[in-house]
C-alpha cells in the first residue's frame, strides 16, 4: 500500500552556546568572539520511516532521544535542516492538549475555538458540538469557565475536541493517559476508530506496554538515530532489554538479599536489579480467601501485594507487573501508568495491590515480575525478575489463556 505519509534522511540541528559572560569585566575578558561561540547539536540525524493508511507506528526511546523533534517536524512546527517529509494528507496533532485553551472562557466556547484552529467550519463545529461534550463527559460544567475545571478536565475536553476533527493523518504525543481508566479505553477505542477509517498514526509514548499493544510498527530513537526499526513487539523488547541492562549497571552487587513468602531467595545483580532508592518488600500474592499462596484455580481472583520501602525520595515511580508461562512467553503485562493510577510521593509503609478480579490463566506455573520504576522508564529502582511463582489449576485447555466460555447452537427457523 502507498504510504500516506514518509521521512527520509530527516535531520534538525539546534546551536547549543556554552556559558554566558555575566559581567562587563567577563565580556572585556573573554571578548565578544567567546561570547558568541555556539556549539551545533545534532537532535535528530539520518531519521527514515513511512506509515501506510490505517497504519499505527510507535516511536519510543528514553528522554532527549528526539522524539518531540521528530514530531514538531512532522507537524509542521519546524523544518528539517536535512531530508524531507511527504504528507498526502493534512496533519494532525493529539499533544499539548492545554495549548490555545482560553482559561476565563467556557468550555463551550473553547471547543468552538479549538475546532476551528484543528480546521473544522464553525458549522461542522456545531455539527459535532453534542458529541464532544457527551465524550467529554462534562455535560453539567458546558458552560463553565475552564479556570474552574480541574487538570483532568481540561485535558478531556482538549482530547473530545481534538478526536472529533476525523484526521487522515493524527501524531499523539504521550496523551492516551488522559483521565480515570474507563476514559482512557474510551480514547484507545476511538483512536482505533481512526485506524479502520484508514487514518495513519505516529504515536509516541514512554509507556512500552501500550505501544506493544496497539500499534503496528515502532522505531527506537537513541540519541537523535533510530537504533531500531520493525514491529512493535521487537522494538519494544530490544528496548526493554537496555533499560534492563541501565538497571543492572545501577545495582550493588553487595546489595541486600531477601527471602520472598515463597522461600526464593532475591540475589542483587542476578534476580533482583534497581538503583535501590526505593524498594519492594513484602511481596505476596493472595488468593480469593485472602491468604498468601501459590496456587489458585484457573478463573480465580488473585491480589498482588507489595509493601514499599523509602531509602531516599524520588519522585512518584511506575509500578509494573509481568506475568509469563513456564516458557517465558509474556501472558500478561500491565503498569500503574498504563492503567491511569498516578503513585503518590512515597514515604514508606505505603502497600501497593493490585487485585486481579479473575485470572483466566490455563492450567500451568508461570512466573510474575515486579518493579518500581523512574517516571521516565529509564532504569529500574527495584525490580525483581520472575520472583515468584503461582500454579493454576483445572481441565486443561490450549494455549495461555482460558476465558469462561459456553457453546450455543441455533436451530434454523428456530
Amino acid at each position: 500500500m502507498q504510504p500516506i505519509l514518509r521521512a527520509e534522511g530527516l535531520s534538525k540541528a539546534f546551536l547549543h552556546r556554552g556559558r554566558h559572560p555575566m559581567t562587563f569585566r567577563s565580556f572585556v575578558e573573554g571578548g565578544w568572539r567567546a561570547a558568541g561561540r555556539a556549539e551545533r547539536f545534532w537532535a535528530l540525524r539520518g531519521v527514515g520511516f513511512d506509515v501506510a493508511p490505517g497504519e499505527m507506528l510507535g516511536v519510543v526511546g528514553h528522554n532527549g532521544s528526539g522524539k518531540s523533534t521528530l514530531l514538531r517536524l512532522l507537524g509542521g512546527v519546524m523544518q528539517p535542516d536535512e531530508g524531507r517529509i511527504e504528507a498526502r494528507a493534512p496533519v494532525n496533532g493529539l499533544l499539548d492538549l492545554n495549548t490555545g485553551m482560553h482559561l476565563d472562557l467556557s468550555g463551550r466556547e473553547n471547543i468552538l475555538i479549538s475546532g476551528v484552529l484543528a480546521g473544522l467550519l464553525r458549522s461542522e463545529v456545531r455539527a459535532r458540538f453534542d458529541d464532544i461534550v457527551a465524550f467529554a463527559e462534562l455535560e453539567p460544567f458546558i458552560d463553565e469557565p475552564v479556570r474552574t475545571y480541574s487538570a483532568g478536565m481540561r485535558l478531556r475536553l482538549g482530547f473530545a475536541t481534538a478526536v472529533h476533527v476525523r484526521p487522515r493523518i493524527l501524531l499523539i504525543d504521550e496523551v492516551l493517559a488522559v483521565g480515570d481508566a474507563a476514559f482512557q479505553r474510551k480514547c484507545v477505542q476511538r483512536i482505533g476508530q481512526f485506524r479502520a477509517e484508514g487514518c495513519a498514526i505516529v504515536f509516541i509514548s514512554h509507556d512500552m506496554g501500550q505501544v506493544e499493544q496497539i500499534c503496528d510498527r515502532a522505531i527506537w530513537l537513541d540519541h537523535g538515530h533510530v537504533r531500531a526499526s520493525g514491529s512493535a513487539a521487537e522494538v519494544v523488547s530490544a528496548y526493554k532489554s537496555t533499560l534492563m541492562e541501565a538497571s543492572r549497571k545501577l545495582t550493588r552487587p553487595d546489595g541486600p538479599q531477601a527471602v520472598t513468602f515463597q522461600g526464593r531467595t532475591l540475589v542483587a545483580g542476578e534476580n533482583r536489579i534497581g538503583s535501590g532508592e526505593v524498594t519492594l518488600e513484602q511481596v505476596r500474592l493472595l488468593g480469593p480467601d485472602g491468604a498468601a499462596t501459590g496456587a489458585i484455580t484457573k478463573g480465580q481472583g488473585l491480589v498482588v501485594q507489595a509493601r514499599v520501602r523509602v531509602h531516599r525520595p524520588v519522585p512518584p515511580p511506575y509500578f509494573s507487573i509481568t506475568i509469563a508461562d513456564a516458557g517465558g512467553r509474556l501472558c500478561f503485562d500491565t503498569n500503574s501508568q498504563v492503567d491511569g493510577i498516578a503513585l503518590p510521593d512515597l514515604k514508606g509503609g505505603e502497600t501497593i495491590e493490585l487485585d486481579l478480579e479473575r485470572l483466566d490463566l490455563s492450567p500451568g506455573t508461570y512466573s510474575f515480575s515486579l518493579g518500581l520504576w523512574q517516571s521516565d522508564w529509564t532504569h529500574a529502582y527495584d525490580y525483581h525478575s520472575d520472583a515468584y511463582l503461582l500454579e493454576v489449576s483445572g481441565a486443561a485447555s490450549k494455549g495461555p489463556v482460558a476465558p469462561p466460555r459456553k457453546w450455543v447452537i441455533h436451530r434454523s427457523g428456530a
